[in-house]
């Protein structure tokens, strides 16, 4: 649909539903088609999947939204919202089947299996295609706009874990850590820790040499029960504790 046939829409339906002081605003996200910012007396609708998806998709999303401003973004997607989005015509559904454009980031494996990122890969990734584990064999080399990016041009993490695997210490992935069908993920250093294991914190800084115990795992990051309380930290930067209290 064309944006500003889009825009001229969300503006009848705001009005239609006596939002007046609300305004429509464009904005570059990629992963979502709307957003009701309810602060800011805003609906704001992505220009590019706006552009991609057919006008009655888009007077879903914009009804969408504007079910959040009528209830409250407090209600996010309950009972109180879902019976005021069907009243208004919406299709009252949290996700849309609709197009998204690629990601400008292309992860290629050696096979020739690919994935994309909307967002530069943090960590080392291989293909879930080829493998159901990490394996160094196949780690994806990353596009940017069709461009080759080196390791050497990624994040400080990423360059970190790619000479870890060149110089054969990239151990087991942390929890998530293979990319297939276009899902996030990538892999880390740090062996899976159990809830309750005994560990060390690594690294050079305040917290360095600290023992303790696994609280929990969350996606990227353990909490840890120290003698200076709960600390968190990344999974590359946790090592278990052998010996003596272990």
């Amino acid at each position: 649909m064309e944006v500003r046939d889009a825009v001229a829409m969300a503006e009848r339906l705001l009005a239609e539903h006596g939002l007046t002081g609300w305004t429509v605003v464009l904005d570059r996200a990629r992963t979502r088609a709307g957003v009701c910012r309810e602060d800011r007396r805003q609906i704001g609708l992505s220009a590019p999947l706006t552009r991609l998806h057919p006008p009655a998709e888009v007077r879903d999303t914009v009804l969408h939204e504007i079910a959040h401003a009528l209830v409250g973004t407090r209600h996010g997607h309950d009972a109180v919202w879902r019976a005021t989005a069907r009243c208004i015509g919406c299709s009252a559904t949290r996700t849309t089947s609709a197009p998204r454009p690629p990601g400008r980031w292309r992860g290629v494996c050696p096979a020739g299996h690919a994935v994309t990122r909307h967002r530069r890969p943090a960590r080392v990734v291989t293909c879930g295609a080829c493998a159901r584990g990490f394996s160094p064999e196949h780690v994806l080399t990353w596009h940017l706009d069709g461009r080759e990016v080196p390791a050497e041009g990624m994040g400080e993490r990423y360059r970190a874990e790619h000479r870890a695997l060149r110089e054969g210490r990239l151990g087991a992935p942390a929890p998530g850590g293979v990319a297939g069908g276009g899902a996030s993920g990538g892999a880390g250093p740090a062996p899976v820790l159990p809830v309750g294991a005994a560990v060390r914190l690594r690294g050079s800084g305040r917290y360095a040499g600290l023992t303790g115990r696994v609280l929990r795992r969350a996606r990227t990051r353990y909490h840890v029960q120290t003698a200076v309380g709960v600390l968190t930290a990344p999974f590359a930067a946790v090592e278990p504790l052998r010996g003596p209290g272990a």
